[in-house]
Protein backbone atom coordinates (compact mmCIF):
# COMPACT_ATOMS: atom_id res chain seq x y z
CA UNK A 1 0.00 0.00 0.00
CA UNK A 2 1.24 3.52 -0.81
CA UNK A 3 0.46 6.41 1.39
CA UNK A 4 1.04 9.68 0.76
CA UNK A 5 1.27 12.60 3.01
CA UNK A 6 1.71 16.13 0.95
CA UNK A 7 3.33 18.66 3.41
CA UNK A 8 2.14 21.79 1.26
CA UNK A 9 -0.51 22.92 -1.29
CA UNK A 10 1.75 22.44 -4.15
CA UNK A 11 2.41 19.16 -3.21
CA UNK A 12 -0.95 18.48 -2.83
CA UNK A 13 -2.01 19.60 -5.95
CA UNK A 14 1.08 17.38 -7.76
CA UNK A 15 -0.79 14.14 -6.56
CA UNK A 16 -4.42 15.86 -7.67
CA UNK A 17 -3.77 17.45 -10.93
CA UNK A 18 -2.96 14.10 -13.11
CA UNK A 19 -6.49 12.80 -11.55
CA UNK A 20 -8.23 16.44 -13.22
CA UNK A 21 -8.61 17.11 -9.44
CA UNK A 22 -7.69 19.89 -7.37
CA UNK A 23 -7.40 20.80 -3.69
CA UNK A 24 -10.38 23.95 -3.45
CA UNK A 25 -12.84 20.94 -4.22
CA UNK A 26 -12.48 19.48 -1.24
CA UNK A 27 -12.37 22.35 0.64
CA UNK A 28 -15.65 23.92 -0.28
CA UNK A 29 -17.51 20.20 0.10
CA UNK A 30 -15.83 19.87 3.81
CA UNK A 31 -17.09 23.26 4.41
CA UNK A 32 -20.45 23.14 3.46
CA UNK A 33 -20.44 19.52 4.87
CA UNK A 34 -19.64 20.87 8.61
CA UNK A 35 -21.80 23.59 7.83
CA UNK A 36 -24.77 21.36 7.26
CA UNK A 37 -24.55 19.19 10.40
CA UNK A 38 -24.33 22.19 12.61
CA UNK A 39 -27.94 23.63 12.08
CA UNK A 40 -29.23 20.90 14.44
CA UNK A 41 -30.26 21.09 17.52
CA UNK A 42 -29.86 18.58 20.20
CA UNK A 43 -33.91 17.27 19.31
CA UNK A 44 -32.64 16.51 16.34
CA UNK A 45 -32.58 12.56 15.50
CA UNK A 46 -28.96 11.47 16.18
CA UNK A 47 -28.39 10.61 12.70
CA UNK A 48 -29.39 13.55 11.07
CA UNK A 49 -25.93 15.78 11.36
CA UNK A 50 -24.10 13.14 9.54
CA UNK A 51 -26.26 11.99 7.14
CA UNK A 52 -27.03 16.03 6.08
CA UNK A 53 -23.28 16.59 6.22
CA UNK A 54 -22.84 13.69 3.16
CA UNK A 55 -25.86 15.04 1.51
CA UNK A 56 -24.09 18.84 1.33
CA UNK A 57 -20.77 17.24 0.53
CA UNK A 58 -22.69 15.48 -1.98
CA UNK A 59 -24.04 18.25 -3.26
CA UNK A 60 -20.97 20.71 -2.93
CA UNK A 61 -18.75 18.08 -4.92
CA UNK A 62 -20.58 18.01 -7.71
CA UNK A 63 -21.08 21.58 -8.04
CA UNK A 64 -17.23 21.99 -8.02
CA UNK A 65 -15.95 18.46 -10.27
CA UNK A 66 -18.93 20.35 -13.21
CA UNK A 67 -16.97 23.63 -12.10
CA UNK A 68 -13.79 22.31 -13.34
CA UNK A 69 -14.66 21.10 -16.70
CA UNK A 70 -12.25 18.74 -16.72
CA UNK A 71 -14.83 15.71 -18.35
CA UNK A 72 -16.20 14.54 -14.33
CA UNK A 73 -19.64 13.14 -15.37
CA UNK A 74 -22.82 11.94 -12.62
CA UNK A 75 -24.15 9.19 -12.29
CA UNK A 76 -26.48 7.45 -9.77
CA UNK A 77 -26.49 3.94 -9.80
CA UNK A 78 -28.73 2.05 -7.28
CA UNK A 79 -29.33 5.93 -6.28
CA UNK A 80 -25.16 6.29 -5.12
CA UNK A 81 -23.80 9.35 -6.44
CA UNK A 82 -20.82 8.44 -8.47
CA UNK A 83 -18.78 10.59 -10.42
CA UNK A 84 -16.68 9.62 -13.30
CA UNK A 85 -13.48 10.69 -15.51
CA UNK A 86 -13.66 8.70 -18.34
CA UNK A 87 -10.42 10.16 -20.41
CA UNK A 88 -8.49 8.48 -17.12
CA UNK A 89 -11.04 5.56 -16.79
CA UNK A 90 -11.45 7.10 -12.89
CA UNK A 91 -14.40 6.63 -10.48
CA UNK A 92 -14.98 8.74 -7.26
CA UNK A 93 -17.61 7.88 -4.41
CA UNK A 94 -17.60 9.84 -1.18
CA UNK A 95 -18.57 8.23 2.55
CA UNK A 96 -17.71 9.33 5.90
CA UNK A 97 -14.89 7.56 7.63
CA UNK A 98 -13.67 5.69 10.87
CA UNK A 99 -11.57 6.96 13.77
CA UNK A 100 -8.49 6.22 11.51
CA UNK A 101 -9.47 8.37 8.39
CA UNK A 102 -6.75 11.12 7.56
CA UNK A 103 -4.32 9.45 9.71
CA UNK A 104 -0.97 7.34 8.60
CA UNK A 105 -0.84 5.00 11.26
CA UNK A 106 -3.75 3.26 10.76
CA UNK A 107 -6.45 1.22 8.37
CA UNK A 108 -9.50 3.26 7.53
CA UNK A 109 -12.63 1.91 6.47
CA UNK A 110 -16.04 4.02 5.77
CA UNK A 111 -17.83 4.59 9.44
CA UNK A 112 -20.70 2.42 8.04
CA UNK A 113 -21.73 -0.91 6.58
CA UNK A 114 -22.41 -0.36 2.62
CA UNK A 115 -24.94 -1.44 0.81
CA UNK A 116 -24.48 -3.64 -2.82
CA UNK A 117 -24.57 -0.51 -4.96
CA UNK A 118 -21.31 0.36 -2.98
CA UNK A 119 -19.87 -3.19 -2.80
CA UNK A 120 -20.51 -4.22 -6.55
CA UNK A 121 -17.65 -1.27 -7.43
CA UNK A 122 -14.96 -2.82 -5.07
CA UNK A 123 -14.22 -6.10 -6.38
CA UNK A 124 -11.20 -8.91 -5.01
CA UNK A 125 -8.22 -7.06 -6.84
CA UNK A 126 -9.17 -3.23 -5.99
CA UNK A 127 -10.29 -2.46 -9.40
CA UNK A 128 -13.91 -1.20 -9.64
CA UNK A 129 -16.70 -3.40 -11.39
CA UNK A 130 -15.97 -3.05 -15.17
CA UNK A 131 -19.58 -1.80 -15.78
CA UNK A 132 -20.51 0.92 -17.67
CA UNK A 133 -21.63 3.31 -15.96
CA UNK A 134 -24.62 5.66 -17.46
CA UNK A 135 -23.98 9.36 -16.40
CA UNK A 136 -26.92 12.14 -16.51
CA UNK A 137 -26.54 12.84 -20.27
CA UNK A 138 -26.68 9.91 -21.09
CA UNK A 139 -23.35 8.26 -21.98
CA UNK A 140 -21.87 5.51 -20.81
CA UNK A 141 -18.02 5.24 -18.44
CA UNK A 142 -16.04 2.16 -18.18
CA UNK A 143 -14.42 2.57 -14.65
CA UNK A 144 -11.30 1.17 -13.91
CA UNK A 145 -9.90 2.78 -11.14
CA UNK A 146 -11.81 3.50 -8.18
CA UNK A 147 -11.28 6.07 -5.54
CA UNK A 148 -13.06 6.84 -2.14
CA UNK A 149 -13.16 10.32 -0.61
CA UNK A 150 -13.28 9.64 2.88
CA UNK A 151 -14.11 12.18 5.84
CA UNK A 152 -14.16 12.22 9.63
CA UNK A 153 -14.15 15.27 11.98
CA UNK A 154 -12.50 15.29 15.09
CA UNK A 155 -11.42 18.52 17.72
CA UNK A 156 -12.85 20.69 15.27
CA UNK A 157 -10.81 19.41 12.39
CA UNK A 158 -11.90 17.36 9.31
CA UNK A 159 -9.75 14.56 8.44
CA UNK A 160 -10.15 13.40 4.70
CA UNK A 161 -8.45 11.32 2.44
CA UNK A 162 -8.75 9.83 -1.43
CA UNK A 163 -7.99 6.83 -1.58
CA UNK A 164 -7.98 3.83 -3.40
CA UNK A 165 -9.82 0.15 -2.21
CA UNK A 166 -8.13 -3.28 -2.54
CA UNK A 167 -11.17 -5.06 -0.87
CA UNK A 168 -13.84 -5.01 1.28
CA UNK A 169 -14.53 -7.61 4.19
CA UNK A 170 -18.46 -8.39 3.92
CA UNK A 171 -20.14 -4.78 4.24
CA UNK A 172 -17.11 -2.33 5.16
CA UNK A 173 -13.58 -1.94 2.69
CA UNK A 174 -10.69 -3.93 4.57
CA UNK A 175 -7.73 -2.90 2.44
CA UNK A 176 -6.16 -0.28 0.48
CA UNK A 177 -4.06 0.00 -2.78
CA UNK A 178 -3.24 3.64 -2.48
CA UNK A 179 -3.92 6.52 0.09
CA UNK A 180 -3.57 10.39 -0.33
CA UNK A 181 -4.03 11.72 3.16
CA UNK A 182 -4.76 15.93 3.15
CA UNK A 183 -3.11 17.81 6.02
CA UNK A 184 -6.17 18.28 8.69
CA UNK A 185 -8.68 21.08 7.41
CA UNK A 186 -9.07 23.40 10.63
CA UNK A 187 -13.13 24.58 10.69
CA UNK A 188 -12.11 27.71 12.23
CA UNK A 189 -9.80 28.66 10.26
CA UNK A 190 -11.48 27.55 7.29
CA UNK A 191 -8.10 25.93 5.17
CA UNK A 192 -5.97 22.81 5.70
CA UNK A 193 -3.15 23.20 8.07
CA UNK A 194 -0.41 22.72 5.38
CA UNK A 195 3.11 22.75 6.70
CA UNK A 196 3.61 25.80 4.57
CA UNK A 197 7.85 26.03 5.65
CA UNK A 198 8.64 22.64 5.00
CA UNK A 199 11.95 22.88 3.02
CA UNK A 200 11.55 22.72 -0.37
CA UNK A 201 13.88 19.53 -0.44
CA UNK A 202 11.08 17.91 1.80
CA UNK A 203 8.52 17.35 -0.54
CA UNK A 204 5.44 15.39 0.19
CA UNK A 205 5.49 11.85 2.61
CA UNK A 206 5.54 8.85 0.70
CA UNK A 207 5.31 5.57 2.15
CA UNK A 208 4.90 2.06 1.54
CA UNK A 209 2.98 -0.49 3.94
CA UNK A 210 2.82 -3.88 4.04
CA UNK A 211 0.05 -5.43 1.84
Amino acid sequence: MAIHTPKTREDLARLLSPMRLTAEVFEHAVVAGAAESRTYSKGAPKSAPNMTRWFRTVEYLHDELMLLKLDWKRSDPQNLPYFSQAYLNLGLITSSGDEFTGVAWGTPSTKNPKGSAFAKRVDENGLSALIPHQTTDGGEIDVKYLWILLYTERDGQVYLELSRPKSMAGKQIDSWLDRIIFPPFDLALGAFTFDENAGDDEGFGFTIARR
